[in-house]
């Protein structure tokens, strides 16, 4: 074999190998754009979903505030204030003491201010905590229903079915009031749960702004 044979050969292994580099490159050089397009498409998709998961988040915080958690504060917040006024009337710190244990011993101002504020508030009110909790349960918190749930219910249709059996002249021991006492734990539950809802309807609504 003589130089120029061997020179020949030479030549074409290196176009050969040229060749096979040159379409190593190619096929890198499509593959890598390819995955960074790829990945950048995933991003994407999961940006959107996180996105989505947020809007949805907010959608059921806004309604927890607005059709549950919000409109039970704020009947408990009003008979709260109104219930302060009667005490104040009554010129005690309870309505119901040792020297007023019944409604016989109450004087008629005072079975008035009393029977009025019954028939006018307490009652209206619960029966409208009562009816949101009815048709708003499924947007209870974390879907964890406290205990003090039951016991608000015991109270505040109690005191509906005496006052009813009262009006209906059913024999009771009703005088304008249920000897159960008045659950502050689920006042104090609603107005805890309420406040972590606007703090966290403020985060949610920071996050989507941002977006």
């Amino acid at each position: 074999m003589n130089y120029y044979e061997i020179a020949e050969i030479v030549l074409g292994s290196i176009e050969l190998f040229l060749t096979i580099v040159g379409l190593i490159l190619i096929v890198f050089g499509w593959i890598i754009p390819y995955k960074q397009k790829v990945k950048i498409e995933e991003n994407r998709q999961i940006s959107e979903l996180n996105m989505q998961k947020t809007k949805w988040e907010k959608e059921l915080v806004d309604k927890q505030i607005s059709q549950f958690y919000g409109p039970i504060s704020a009947i408990f917040e009003e008979l709260d204030i109104i219930f302060k006024r009667v005490i104040y009337a009554f010129g005690r710190k309870c309505i119901f003491d040792s020297e007023h244990d019944t409604l016989e011993k109450f004087s008629e101002y005072e079975k008035k201010i009393w029977i009025h504020f019954v028939e006018t508030y307490n009652l209206p009110f619960h029966q409208k905590v009562v009816k949101i909790i009815r048709e708003n349960k499924h947007l209870i918190y974390d879907s964890d229903i406290p205990k003090s749930f039951s016991r608000y219910m015991d109270y505040a249709l109690g005191w509906e079915l005496l006052d009813n059996q009262k009006r209906n002249n059913v024999p009771n021991f009703y005088e304008y009031r249920y000897l159960i006492n008045y659950p502050v734990e689920f006042v104090e539950y609603i107005n805890k749960t309420l406040g972590i809802l606007l703090r966290r309807q403020s985060e949610l609504t920071g996050q989507l702004g941002s977006k």
